[in-house]
C-alpha cells in the first residue's frame, strides 16, 4: 500500500529555470513539499527560500543533505554537475530528480545510470515532453487497434533562439558547441519522446544547413529499430516558436500534437467524413492556454507528479537514467553525422 505522506525534497541550484519554472510546478504537487534549496549564491538561494516558502536555504548542497531530513533531491545546477550530485545523492539514500540533460558527456551519463542501477532509489530525469498531456494522449491513441502499426514519424523543433546558459562551461564562439548546446537544451527531449513512442533509434542520417552566420538547423533522419523510418527539422532563429510530433500509423490513422497543448487525430474510428482524398475527418482537441497553475507549460507539474507517485507507490519512473543515457549516444551519433554526412549506427546500451 502506498504511503500518503508529502515527500521532503531539497532542491540544488537556483537559477532561472528552478527559480521560473521547477519551482512553481513542484509546489502544485501534492505529493512533495519544498522543505530546503542550495545555490551558490545565497542571495538567490533566500529568495527562493522566501518565495516558495522552503524552510532553510544553504551555499552548500552537502550542507543541506548533513542537516535535512530529506526523501529525495531536486537537482537543477548546470549539468556538469549533475552526475556527480546525483550519485552522491544517491549514496546518502535520496531519491533523485535531475533536469536533463544527465551529463555533458555520455560517459559521465553511463556512470550515473550505472550508480541509480546499483540501487533500489527512483531516478526521474526531467524531459518534460513524454509527460505533456498531450503526448500521452497521443501514446494512448497509438495502442489502439484501429490505429495499427506505426509506419511514419515526423516531427519538427523551430525555436526563436539557441539562448545558450553561460554557466555550461561551453564556448559560445564556437560553432561545434553551439550545436551541441542546442541538442543538449533542446532537442534532448525531443529524442526523449521519439523513443517512448516509437522504441530505440537504431541509426541516424543528418544534414545541417550550410550558411554564413549563427545559424543552428538540420534534418535528422531516424531509422527506428522496429523497421520505421522517421525524421525531425531542427531550427533556431526562428520568427516564431513551434513544435510539432507527427505518427502514421497502418489502421489507417494519424495522430499529431502541437506546442504542448493541441492534439490532432484521424483515423478509422472517425465517425464523419470519407476521408482518402475526398475530405478530412479530424478530431481536434486544445488544452488551452499553456499557463497552468502558475507553471508555465504542461508537463512539469505532471513529471514531479510521475516521480513522486513512483516513489510512494514504488513503480517505474520514466525518463529514467537509462533513457537519459541512450539519448546522449543517440545525440552523439547526430553529432557524428553532421560531421561526416554518413549515416551513423546508435550503440547498443
Amino acid at each position: 500500500m502506498a504511503d500518503t505522506h508529502r515527500l521532503r525534497v531539497g532542491a540544488v541550484g537556483c537559477g532561472g529555470m528552478p527559480s521560473g519554472v521547477l519551482f512553481p510546478a513542484i509546489s502544485a504537487v501534492d505529493e512533495i513539499r519544498l522543505v530546503a534549496v542550495s545555490d551558490l549564491n545565497e542571495e538567490r538561494a533566500r529568495a527562493a527560500a522566501d518565495k516558495y516558502r522552503a524552510e532553510r536555504h544553504y551555499t552548500d548542497y552537502r550542507e543541506m543533505f548533513d542537516n535535512e531530513d530529506l526523501d529525495g533531491v531536486m537537482i537543477a545546477a548546470p549539468p556538469f554537475v549533475h552526475a556527480d550530485v546525483g550519485i552522491e545523492a544517491l549514496e546518502r539514500g535520496l531519491h533523485v530528480f535531475t533536469e536533463k540533460p544527465p551529463a555533458l558527456n555520455a560517459e559521465h551519463a553511463k556512470r550515473f545510470r550505472d550508480a541509480a542501477a546499483a540501487t533500489d532509489h527512483k531516478v526521474l530525469m526531467g524531459t518534460v515532453q513524454r509527460h505533456c498531456p498531450v503526448n500521452r494522449m497521443a501514446r494512448e491513441i497509438m495502442a489502439r487497434e484501429s490505429f495499427g502499426k506505426p509506419i511514419a514519424y515526423h516531427a519538427h523543433y523551430f525555436a526563436p533562439g539557441v539562448g545558450m546558459r553561460m554557466d555550461w562551461g561551453m564556448d559560445r564562439g564556437s560553432d561545434a558547441d553551439m550545436f551541441r548546446f542546442f541538442l543538449l537544451d533542446h532537442i534532448i527531449h525531443h529524442l526523449d519522446l521519439a523513443r517512448s513512442l516509437m522504441g530505440e533509434i537504431a541509426a541516424v542520417s543528418v544534414t545541417r544547413t550550410q550558411v554564413e552566420g549563427e545559424v543552428y538547423a538540420a534534418a535528422i533522419n531516424f531509422r527506428f529499430a522496429l523497421g520505421v523510418a522517421g525524421s525531425q527539422t531542427i531550427a533556431t532563429g526562428s520568427a516564431l516558436f513551434d513544435n510539432r510530433t507527427m505518427i502514421l500509423g497502418d489502421g489507417p490513422a494519424c495522430v499529431e500534437t502541437h506546442n504542448w497543448t493541441k492534439l490532432t487525430y484521424s483515423g478509422p474510428d472517425v465517425p464523419i467524413g470519407l476521408g482518402g482524398y475526398s475530405d478530412n475527418p479530424i478530431v481536434h482537441w486544445d488544452g488551452g492556454i499553456s499557463y497552468q497553475d502558475g507553471v508555465i507549460r504542461p508537463g512539469y507539474r505532471e513529471e514531479f507528479t510521475a516521480w513522486a507517485r513512483a516513489i510512494l507507490d514504488d513503480t517505474e519512473c520514466a525518463a529514467n537514467l537509462e533513457d537519459g543515457y541512450r539519448e546522449m549516444l543517440v545525440l552523439d551519433a547526430i553529432v557524428e553525422s553532421s560531421e561526416t554526412g554518413a549515416e551513423v549506427t546508435v550503440p547498443s546500451a
